[in-house]
């Protein structure tokens, strides 16, 4: 899909499904909300039906792409996850162990954002 926003060629939803091995129908969703969002472009009927990038793709980083399909990156505090926990923290900003693992969700959110999808390491589309 990324030599086709060069080419100018728009790639159909079967065939980024054989790519990437995925069930066509199971990765409509993901297009739409991608469309919708404006990173894709889409056509449906005609002549040429597909989707392409809206914009060049070594502009559109890993964290947007993320964002856009899962929502945003957040550390819930352990009382939101072991619902009987015995802490006597009332601010999470003052754990040592939240603060430990935001701050690895931080590092990751980083180089995600430093990371466009054209990245030959990731071996995107």
């Amino acid at each position: 899909m990324v030599d086709g926003y060069s080419k100018k060629v728009k790639t159909t939803a079967p065939q980024l499904a054989a790519k990437c091995n995925i069930n066509a129908r199971a990765l409509m969703p993901a297009l739409r909300r991608l469309t919708q969002i404006g990173i894709l472009n889409s056509q449906v009927g005609g002549r040429e039906p597909g989707f392409i990038f809206a914009r060049n793709p070594a502009l559109i980083s890993m964290y947007e792409i993320i964002v856009a399909l899962e929502g945003d990156f957040h550390v819930a505090s352990c009382r939101d996850l072991i619902g009987d926990i015995k802490c006597e923290i009332t601010d999470c900003d003052n754990c040592h162990f939240y603060k430990i693992i935001n701050g690895g969700l931080l590092k990751i959110i980083e180089k995600l954002k430093n990371s466009a999808i054209v990245d030959p390491d990731l071996n995107i589309v």
